[in-house]
C-alpha cells in the first residue's frame, strides 16, 4: 500500500522512494552475510595517475561478487602538446612505466582478492572522454574511479575528470575519495 501512495505522488517523491528500496535490500543482504550489491556483474574501474587509486581498488575488491568481471582502465589527463619527438618518446615512455606500475599493483591486489580482473587500455590523453567512451564499449553496471578532491576554484580553471564523467556517463559512477 505505501509503494502505491508514493508511486502516485511527483516523480521527485518516486527518486526517494526507488533509494528507500535500494537502502532496504541492501539491508536483507548484510543481515544475510552478503555485502555484496546485487545486479553488479561488469564494473569498469578507472585508474588514474593523479589520484590515490588503492582506496578505489580496495573498495571494488570489496563490492565485487565472485561472478563480477572487473575491466581496468588507466587515463593519463593531458592536453596534446607539440614536442620534439626526443622529448615525446621521453615524456610518454615516463608515463606508460608508472602507469604499468600502478595497473599491476591494482590487478594483483583484486587478483589476491580473488576478482576476475582484466586490463582493459592505457589511454594518455583527455581522460573524461576516453572513459565515456570506454563505457560505451563495455556497458558497465558500474564505473568506479577515485577523485583528487579539487578545490571549487581549482575546479573552475583546470576542470573536473570526475564531474564530466558523472555528468554524462549513463551508468552509475562511483566516487572513491
Amino acid at each position: 500500500m505505501m509503494k502505491k501512495y508514493i508511486y502516485e505522488k511527483e516523480q521527485k517523491i518516486t527518486c526517494v522512494a526507488t533509494v528507500v528500496v535500494c537502502m532496504i535490500d541492501v539491508e536483507k543482504s548484510v543481515k544475510s552475510g552478503n555485502t555484496r550489491l546485487p545486479g553488479i556483474s561488469r564494473i569498469l574501474l578507472v585508474l588514474r595517475n593523479d589520484v590515490d587509486n588503492l582506496k578505489a581498488v580496495d573498495y571494488v575488491a570489496n563490492l565485487a561478487r565472485a561472478d563480477t568481471k572487473v575491466y581496468v582502465l588507466y587515463t593519463v589527463d593531458v592536453e596534446p602538446i607539440p614536442m620534439d619527438d626526443k622529448v615525446e618518446r621521453e615524456f610518454y615512455g615516463k608515463l606508460r612505466k608508472e602507469g604499468k606500475e600502478i595497473v599491476e599493483d591494482a590487478m594483483n591486489r583484486l587478483r589476491s582478492a580473488g576478482i576476475d580482473a582484466e586490463f582493459y587500455d592505457m589511454h594518455i590523453g583527455i581522460a573524461a572522454e576516453r572513459i565515456l567512451k570506454v563505457e560505451k564499449e563495455l556497458a558497465p553496471d558500474i564505473i568506479v574511479m577515485g577523485v583528487r578532491g579539487l578545490s571549487m576554484f581549482k575546479k573552475m580553471f583546470l576542470g573536473s575528470i570526475s564531474g564530466e564523467v558523472t555528468k554524462n556517463a549513463k551508468t552509475p559512477v562511483l566516487l572513491v575519495k
